[in-house]
């Protein structure tokens, strides 16, 4: 069976990344990041529905919580993935996981504040599934408003895998950055339906062990060649 996943194209361009007044030194210092390639991006995070696919085709392990009707509907977002496990369905889709600075940049839209769409918290409830209104559970992707290139549950319901390793940032200005060439962990992004308002920031990162599977943590793809050919 073929997994169709909803693809956004995200144009070529630059931004600051990171954000100077926050509470996190991760998040500094802030630095320009010029993105030379379109590239696309999952307009939602990646699905049950869509992992079920992968798992027929490939006879992979199921994920944790796979079995938990908490998490366990056909349009919720996937959780108990590992960076590993998402990797192997990327493999199998012909996608990868977007980097660290794809993801933000395509996060912002275009938006130098601490959200898609602003900096008022109190418009969260728009478009993001978080601690305040989730119910202690993923929700339905696709269900809040999407940012100004179309990508839905950006901030909050998953965390998301990042391709890169997680390191510190640097000020000088990057071209396609990749993050760290050593490391062990990787890198999350996005906040997610236990969170609150300042971890679903856009600048915010987290990051953890390439195999660890929790019950807020799933991956949206991207597809486009790395620009290095990685």
């Amino acid at each position: 069976a073929e997994c169709a996943l909803a693809l956004v194209t995200i144009p070529a361009g630059e931004f600051d990344m990171g954000a100077a007044r926050s509470n996190w030194d991760d998040e500094r210092p802030v630095h320009h990041v010029r993105i030379t390639h379109d590239f696309c991006l999952g307009k939602y995070p990646v699905t049950n529905e869509q992992y079920a696919l992968f798992l027929e085709a490939a006879k992979a392990e199921p994920p944790k919580h796979w079995e938990n009707r908490r998490f366990n509907q056909p349009e919720q977002p996937v959780v108990g993935v590992s960076w590993n496990d998402a990797q192997e369905f990327c493999r199998w889709a012909d996608c990868r996981l977007p980097t660290e600075a794809e993801w933000e940049f395509a996060c912002r839209a275009g938006s130098t504040m601490d959200y898609c769409f602003g900096d008022d918290p109190k418009l969260l409830d728009e478009y993001a599934w978080y601690s305040e209104n989730s119910g202690g559970q993923t929700q339905p992707v696709g269900t809040k408003q999407p940012n100004e290139w179309g990508l839905h549950d950006m901030h909050g319901n998953v965390w998301e895998w990042c391709e890169d390793r997680y390191g510190p940032f640097s000020d000088e200005a990057k071209e396609n950055p990749m993050g760290p060439q050593k490391g062990d962990f990787r890198v999350l992004r996005g906040g997610s339906f236990v969170n609150g308002p300042q971890i679903l920031r856009s600048a915010n990162r987290s990051s953890d062990s390439p195999d660890i599977r929790y019950s807020n943590i799933g991956f949206r793809v991207s597809r486009t060649p790395y620009p290095s050919g990685v």
